[in-house]
């Protein structure tokens, strides 16, 4: 299932973010659907990569953990900025695995704020 789901996602958006939850067997599910292991991001490397600024990550990443580690690494500093990096990988599809199953979905994050500062809400989440 995960290998047609997959497919259909890669031939309809032009984004895909695949969030492995830190799960071997979602790793080799995805590497068997035709993930590039060069293309799977440790916290580090996302990191790296926003350091870096102004280069694109693949039509298809892959992440080692989960969406909302995924967001938590983007800087608050620059919040507008993070948003908007975050919000043109999140409009296309986002394949999660959790509790040993996969969900596939779409979304965006928003600003919030509360006594503590700003942060990042995962919102408007529509399966696909």
């Amino acid at each position: 299932m995960f290998a047609d789901k997959i497919e259909h996602c890669r031939n309809k958006y032009s984004e895909i973010l695949v969030c492995l939850n830190h799960s071997s067997v979602a790793k080799d599910e995805w590497l068997k659907a035709g993930g590039i292991l060069g293309h799977l991001l440790s916290p580090r490397q996302v990191e790296s990569w926003l350091m870096v600024g102004n280069t694109s990550l693949p039509k298809e990443t892959a992440f080692e953990g989960s969406l909302e580690e995924f967001v938590s690494l983007f800087p608050k500093n620059e919040i507008e900025r993070s948003k908007a990096i975050l919000n043109s990988i999140l409009q296309g599809a986002v394949a999660e695995h959790h509790n040993e199953i996969w969900e596939f979905y779409s979304c965006n994050v928003a600003i919030m704020g509360c006594c503590m500062g700003e942060y990042f809400s995962i919102v408007n989440r529509k399966e696909i």
